[in-house]
């Protein structure tokens, strides 16, 4: 058993099942104490178990969290806050593409606010329980970005011109865009900030609410990976000493890969920074925010 995550404290979105599930397993099974932040805690719960039945002797716990939700992740973060005071490593890996236009609970086009915004508030107001040497933030993007996406700086919320792809690659090509930029504002805080494409996965990020959204989502199963497979990327990242290496960079099968050179635009990062800023409520960033 390797010792890189062992005592350390993990927190990851999404880890109720897929790619999620699978980091959660393996990291718990390194000796990680693993927290599930999770929209259903039902699930949440079975995929606890699931892992305690396998690894009996596993650190797992739990915390509701809905990225949708800028209420649901502001309480999420302080409840990681006030229980773990210390957060080593940081994997924002659940993702949503909405087959249809849908509005958050705060008004936002739902893709966008569960990809980007809610992640990007929730990585900000765990900051200071990350501020110290070793940290790591991985933040799960997409080769999407490269093919489609562009920032719709006119149109964000895709109120005129709304399409499931358009809007993934919009949220995955943010993603990127929000990695750099905090790699470079935290330059010399000792936390390692990454992002990665883990592939076309077999995950649950399609929704399947009616027959045509079940039978796309049967129909991309062909030709997608495992969520195994998938999730090596994202556990090399935790576990090797490239993950702590790294700052800003983007990765696919464990190695480093240039993103498109929308994703590479230092002005699109601090415009990006400023108006996710603007939307979740946050003050202007400053490194007093690197202090508990």
């Amino acid at each position: 058993m390797t010792t890189a995550v062992l005592g350390k404290t993990v927190v990851i979105t999404g880890a109720n099942s897929g790619i999620g599930w699978v980091t959660a397993r393996a990291l718990a099974a390194q000796g990680a104490y693993v927290v599930l932040a999770c929209r259903r805690s039902e699930a949440a719960a079975e995929a606890r178990e699931q892992i305690l039945r396998q690894h009996p002797r596993a650190k797992v716990e739990m915390v509701t969290l809905d990225l949708a939700s800028l209420a649901s992740v502001r309480a999420g973060a302080l409840e990681i806050s006030e229980r773990f005071p210390v957060v080593d490593i940081l994997i924002n890996n659940a993702g949503l593409a909405s087959m249809r236009r849908e509005i958050s609970a705060d008004g936002f086009e739902l893709t966008f606010a569960t990809n980007h915004l809610g992640p990007f508030l929730f990585t900000r107001l765990l900051l200071p329980a990350m501020a110290r040497p070793g940290g790591r933030i991985i933040n799960v993007a997409s080769d999407a970005h490269r093919y489609i996406g562009r920032m719709h700086w006119d149109d964000l919320q895709l109120d005129r011109r709304y399409g499931v792809m358009r809007a993934y690659a919009q949220s995955k090509l943010a993603n990127i865009l929000f990695t750099r930029e905090l790699a470079a504002r935290l330059e010399g805080a000792g936390i390692a900030v990454n992002a990665l494409h883990p592939g076309a996965v077999a995950t649950g990020i399609w929704p399947q609410n009616h027959w045509y959204e079940r039978a796309f989502s049967n129909l991309l199963k062909l030709f997608l990976v495992s969520a195994e497979k998938g999730a090596r990327t994202t556990i090399w990242l935790a576990t090797g000493a490239e993950g702590g290496a790294s700052n800003g960079g983007y990765f696919i099968n464990r190695k480093p890969r240039k993103p498109a050179a929308q994703a590479r635009s230092s002005a699109d990062q601090a415009r990006l920074w400023a108006v996710s800023e603007q939307l979740v409520g946050l003050p202007a960033f400053s490194d007093k925010e690197l202090t508990a």
